[in-house]
Order: structure tokens, then sequence, then C-alpha cells
């Protein structure tokens, strides 16, 4: 295909950051006594956006006032693991970016994070401003696997077509998003590994974003 746009997902995408996240969870969550949080457990929510998220947990939990408490604990825990430089790139994105840059194809972010995050996680990896534009949380009313967020990092592009712009996404409710959203999509699974769904609802499975690079150069 023709590609003419490429809209990243930023977790497990971009960043190899679930590590980070879970990481920080399990420390609020033992610190704050509740059990069973492992990394099953994480692996659920994973793309899914910050709400859906927290109001599964408090009927898990019994209490929404505990989860709020683990969530902003775990936000205040990332911060020093990120500052240890534990946020790492994913292996391929300068090599993929790098071509991008030299075909002249634009790519922008469509992150369930917030935007002062995605911006902070940017500063600290060294690559602010290689987006064209971020399109987060604080962008979109509803969460993947809607295809509000890739429709709006979409738009903000102007002319392409649908058919000539790609998701790269790394689970199942970003590949449903990017499909709700008629965008083609590869998946390049991060923690969770690709089910029936995926195979069957993608332009390619692909073990990383080296491989994306040599797809799009076809």
């Amino acid at each position: 295909m023709k590609v003419k746009l490429v809209i990243f997902d930023m977790d497990g995408v971009v960043f190899d950051s679930e590590k980070v996240y879970f990481e920080a969870n399990k420390m609020a969550a033992d610190q704050l006594g509740m059990k069973n949080y492992t990394l099953e457990y994480y692996q659920r929510f994973i793309g899914a956006g910050t709400e859906p998220m927290l109001a599964q947990m408090a009927k898990d939990y019994g209490s929404r006032e505990l989860v709020d408490r683990f969530y902003a604990m775990s936000m205040e825990n990332v911060y020093p693991i990120v500052e240890a430089g534990k946020l790492a790139l994913k292996p391929g994105f300068k090599e993929l970016t790098a071509y991008l840059d030299e075909q002249n194809i634009p790519y922008v972010i469509a992150s369930s994070n917030f935007r002062k995050d995605i911006e902070y996680y940017l500063e600290k990896t060294g690559i602010s401003g290689k987006f064209a534009h971020i399109v987060s949380a604080d962008d979109v009313t509803h969460a993947k696997p809607s295809p509000e967020i890739f429709n709006k990092a979409w738009q903000k592009m102007g002319n392409v077509a649908k058919e000539e712009s790609l998701v790269i996404e790394d689970s199942i409710n970003g590949v449903k998003a990017a499909n709700n959203a008629d965008i083609p999509v590869i998946m390049v699974p991060d923690i969770i590994q690709p089910t029936e769904y995926e195979k069957e609802h993608t332009l390619a499975i692909l073990p990383n974003l080296v491989a994306v690079k040599e797809f799009i150069a076809k």
C-alpha cells in the first residue's frame, strides 16, 4: 500500500512503557494492600483508557475511593522510574521515523494517555517535536475501541485518504479502534500476544518497528 500518514499509538509502540506502568501500579497496590494485583490483571486494561480501567477496578475492589488513591499513587510512582532512565524507546523507532522523515511521510501520536504525560515522556527520551501532532485522552470523549482518537488524528492531517493512512498498534482495543475508524492497521505485539481477531483484522502482525519500515518501503 502507498502510505502517506502514520498514526502511532504510544504505550507499547513508541515506548516500552507498559513495564514502567506495571511497576508503578504494583508499588501502589502493595502500598494500599490491594491483593491479587498481578501482571495478568494489569494486562486486561492495556489500550482501554484510564476511566474504563478505574471503573472496572472500583467494581473489583469494592471502592472507587481506594482505586482513585491507587491511581494517584501510581502516577506519582511513574515519575521517579522515568527519571531513573527506565523508559526506553521501542526497538526500531528511530529507524522507522528516520525513513518516514526521508520520505516526507508525516506521523502523529494518538494515545489514551494525557497530553502532559505524553509531552513529559517525549522530552525525557529526547524526541520532543518529532510528531506532527499529538492527540491524547484530553481530546476525546470515548476511549478505544471507539474510533474517535484515530479519526481525530487522521483529521489533523487534512486531505490524506484513510486507505493511505496507517495505524501502528499493540493492543486488541487499539486494533478494534482502527478498524472502527476504517483506517488500515499493523499490530506490533508488546506484552499481549495476538489472538485470531488481530490476525484477521490487521494488514500484518510484525515483530518490531524495523519490520514496519520494511513493510512500508515495499
